[in-house]
């Protein structure tokens, strides 16, 4: 009797597991090789393995679902020449979404182009949802932000004390038989030098205050990864939790940040004195170092809503951002260009971007609008376990604002983008731009741009998916406010050595070639 109900309980076992190999392996080869030539073409990759690692139950599933999250590991192998890190077509962002995989999990992208044979290696997940008796792909799994760790405030040290010795040794020291316009004139330069060198001093020992974004925001990300990688050039930055752009350049104003973070056209609006900064009037001091990555506008409503296009948003409540937020601007210009005119033609929602995808998933507001890098997390997370769609801009719109405005440019949401977005979407970016001011050194930015353009091809391991998007060809692109003297140099510098882009669009190529 034991003996039967052992081979009972071992054919019981067996069922099981085989039960829970489900989807297999060729399945999951399947979906991936489809995904794979829907977003990139026909043999642009070729899978060489997929070993399938496990699976976990989707605790985000709906409670009439049985859903299941399945783990694999995936070798790919370019069949062409392919740029991965290219800012109008899919790249590593795309990577990043069908695959489930998080940035740091996808090793062999190269942001001076991907050659053919060249391999990616990446620890990749889907989810799984039972339909009967077999499993289908519902989309890929989707990464969360870590936590950003404890962040020091950046301010510098005061040098009042050090500065005031100096100072002192400075005035005794010159010669009582000059006349009182030379002892003038040579303490007005030594006081300016020495001031540069102490700050320079202070900022080479405590490092680069960094003002970065929100905690998981995608800037923050992208600070730390740049301040990881930058440390073994011996420019050590602190990246600096903020509440965005409009911050970021108010601490460089107030000098409380040597370096920030903000999109083109938020840095032409401060350099003006315009938008967001009209009170403080023109920031004739910023200075940019180079543009890292496109910035670009999502207008997203719910998948079963009546709005095909932008002008179906009239008398719409349309989340723009909170009161005062630079990006908030661009947005209405954006939607005017549409013939939309806000508390005209449609109702502002005042709310942080997170708060109001949820608003969009309870019905409570019509659509979410952001300027930001793709994929987005918090845009494919909604994606991924949402209904939800990105509206197209119209062309002549699209038109009307690249050709009013320097700051914004002609791009396309690529098509794997985000989960269930299989087609590209028209709409209209800008680039991130990294800031600093007049008072950084030749040398010093000089130094910093070099650590920067060479981490480009380290970033998407370190964490940031805008990270391939970064690239010594693409550096000048929508450059708004003055470039620094040193940046200008490294970049001019590196551009001899850099391996040219894959095809750019006609009004990136013409910016590029104006620098």
């Amino acid at each position: 009797m034991n003996f039967f109900k052992k081979i009972l309980l071992l054919s019981l076992c067996f069922i099981l597991a085989a039960c829970e190999r489900k989807p297999s392996s060729n399945e999951l080869y399947s979906a991936l090789d489809k995904r794979l030539q829907e977003t990139f073409g026909r043999d642009s990759f070729k899978i060489v393995k997929l070993n399938r690692m496990g699976t976990a139950i989707d605790s985000t599933a709906p409670s009439n679902e049985n859903r299941r999250v399945v783990y694999y590991d995936v070798i790919l192998e370019a069949n062409k020449n392919i740029d991965l890190g290219a800012w109008d077509q899919p790249g590593a962002a795309a990577l990043v979404t069908l695959m489930g995989a998080g940035p740091r999990s996808i090793i062999g992208v190269d942001s001076s182009g991907n050659k053919a044979g060249d391999r990616i290696i990446a620890h990749a997940s889907a989810i799984y949802r039972k339909n009967n008796n077999s499993w289908e792909r519902v989309s890929s799994d989707n990464y969360t932000t870590e936590e950003a760790p404890f962040l020091e405030s950046g301010l510098q040290k005061p040098a009042t004390e050090r500065l005031l010795s100096t100072l002192n040794t400075i005035t005794t020291s010159i010669p009582y038989t000059s006349s009182k316009t030379a002892q003038k004139v040579v303490l007005q330069e030594l006081e300016r030098s020495v001031t540069r060198i102490n700050g320079r001093l202070a900022r080479l020992q405590d490092g680069y205050p960094f003002a970065g974004g929100p905690n998981k925001g995608e800037y923050l990300v992208f600070a730390q990864s740049i301040a990881d990688i930058t440390q073994r050039s011996q420019v050590k930055m602190i990246p600096l939790i903020t509440s965005g752009s409009t911050e970021n350049i108010d601490l460089l104003r107030t000098g409380n940040a040597t370096i920030a973070l903000a999109p083109a056209d938020i840095a032409l609006m401060a350099y003006n004195g315009t938008g967001p900064f009209e009170g403080h009037g023109p920031f004739a001091e910023l200075r940019t170092l180079g543009s890292l990555y496109p910035e670009l506008a999502h207008i997203i409503v719910r998948q079963d809503s009546e709005i095909k296009k932008i002008i179906d948003l009239k008398g719409k409540k349309i989340s723009l951002g909170p009161a005062g937020s630079g990006g908030r601007t661009t947005i209405e210009q954006i939607l005017a260009a549409h013939g939309l005119h806000a508390h005209k033609d449609y109702k502002v929602i005042d709310a942080p971007f997170t708060n109001s995808l949820q608003q969009l998933n309870k019905e409570e507001i019509d659509a979410v609008t952001q300027i930001i890098g793709v994929p987005a997390t918090p845009i494919r997370a909604a994606m991924t376990q949402s209904n939800l769609r990105i509206l197209p801009l119209e062309p002549l719109a699209v038109k009307r604002l690249t050709q009013n405005n320097p700051a914004l440019l002609s791009l396309n949401i690529a098509g794997g983008t985000y989960s269930n977005q299989s087609k590209r979407i028209p709409t209209v970016g800008t680039a991130a731009l990294m800031l600093t001011t007049s008072e950084l050194t030749v040398a010093e930015a000089e130094n910093m741009a070099n650590a920067v353009y060479k981490a480009g091809q380290y970033l998407l391991a370190a964490g940031s998916a805008q990270g391939a998007q970064v690239s010594v060809t693409t550096s000048k692109i929508c450059l708004t406010v003055p470039i620094h003297p040193g940046a200008d140099e490294a970049l001019r510098k590196m551009a001899h050595t850099a391996l040219p882009r894959a095809v750019l669009p006609r009004k990136i190529q013409k910016q590029t070639s104006n620098h």
